[in-house]
């Protein structure tokens, strides 16, 4: 029965290693283009001062933070087979980081989903109200100052699982064992924003659909603005809850056993993985969901044009002025 059991958790182990060395491979594979494509499209938006694009942006600028800090320290996790090989004090700062973008970028992505509501169907009062500063800002400090604050107190407070022959550990909070702080965790940071966005998604295309009924062959402007406001919406909950929802049931799962078959190991690390997902796609699915990321420049580059084309003119127009003047002068003189 030990032969069994030790050839068991040798087999368990190489699963382990194969996964983690693939999974090692595919991040690299995606942050790498990821990191580029966002720093790219964070310069073509910068100047853009739309209140429909500023919740994108700070996504944009979070998933490139998350994207550079969390997911190397998750890439050295894997290499070493999810024994963490830096400091304990490193490990904290990791995980108070990681937590909180994860679920920074949750907040914004529901916040982006009821803001889309009262852009598209709010009456005028209510969208110059949000054209302010402090406006703007609210929602965003709200979305970073919650969760920092929240996994620095719960993080900081926790013990770490060392093993005593090797001096190793495994970089997990004390949270995630701990059923009530954990499950209280997830229903604030994780299930309660997931639903909202949902729900709050769910209405918006329904609204779609019957604002399209109403103006069908009638004010086709409107309808293209309100259709590229939803599209960004769906596009980028799409990938959080793809990113999220794994998380979550295998999290849960663990602690309540509702569902046996996804209690393994292999099961708990691609789940972890793909936390990953919302911060490395969203710079992909930016150029998709703003068309203007490729236009900016040719826009900008036409306008210098038509600029060099109205000061040419104005040049001529007055170096024609000035010849005529000049030939009017000299014939009335010579007739005198």
């Amino acid at each position: 029965m030990n032969v069994e059991n030790q050839t068991q958790i040798i087999i368990d182990e190489n699963i382990n290693l194969i996964l983690n060395k693939t999974l090692f491979i595919i991040i690299i594979c995606v942050s790498i283009p990821s990191v580029l494509i966002n720093l790219f499209a964070i310069y073509r938006l910068h100047g853009n001062k739309k209140l429909s694009v500023f919740v994108f942006r700070c996504i944009l600028h979070v998933s490139l933070l998350t994207t550079c800090t969390c997911i190397p320290f998750f890439l050295i996790e894997l290499y070493f087979n999810l024994y963490f090989p830096l400091s304990l004090t490193i490990c904290k700062l990791w995980l108070i980081i990681d937590y909180s973008s994860i679920v920074c970028l949750g907040l914004l992505v529901c916040w982006a989903s009821i803001q889309r509501h009262i852009l598209i169907f709010g009456p005028m009062r209510i969208k110059k109200l949000q054209s302010t500063f402090k406006f703007k800002l609210i929602p965003s400090i709200f979305a970073l100052g919650f969760p920092l604050t929240w996994y620095s107190i719960l993080i900081l407070s926790c013990k770490y699982d060392k093993k005593n022959f090797l001096e190793k550990y495994e970089c997990r909070p004390c949270v995630e064992q701990e059923k009530l702080i954990f499950l209280i965790d997830t229903l604030l940071s994780l299930l309660i924003p997931l639903l909202i966005t949902i729900i709050v998604t769910f209405f918006l295309l329904i609204r779609i659909i019957r604002l399209r009924l109403s103006l069908f062959r009638s004010n086709s402007k409107r309808w293209r603005r309100c259709k590229r406001l939803t599209r960004q919406m769906i596009l980028f909950s799409f990938i959080y809850l793809i990113g999220l929802l794994p998380y979550v049931l295998t999290n849960v799962n663990s602690l309540y056993i509702f569902w046996p078959s996804i209690n393994l190991s292999w099961c708990i690390q691609i789940a972890d993985a793909f936390t990953y997902v919302p911060c490395c796609f969203s710079s992909f699915l930016s150029i998709y969901a703003f068309p203007e990321i490729w236009k900016k420049q040719r826009k900008r580059h036409h306008h210098h044009h038509h600029r060099q084309n109205s000061l040419r003119l104005n040049r001529q127009n007055k170096h024609t002025s000035f010849t005529l003047v000049s030939t009017f002068l000299t014939t009335s003189s010579n007739e005198e």
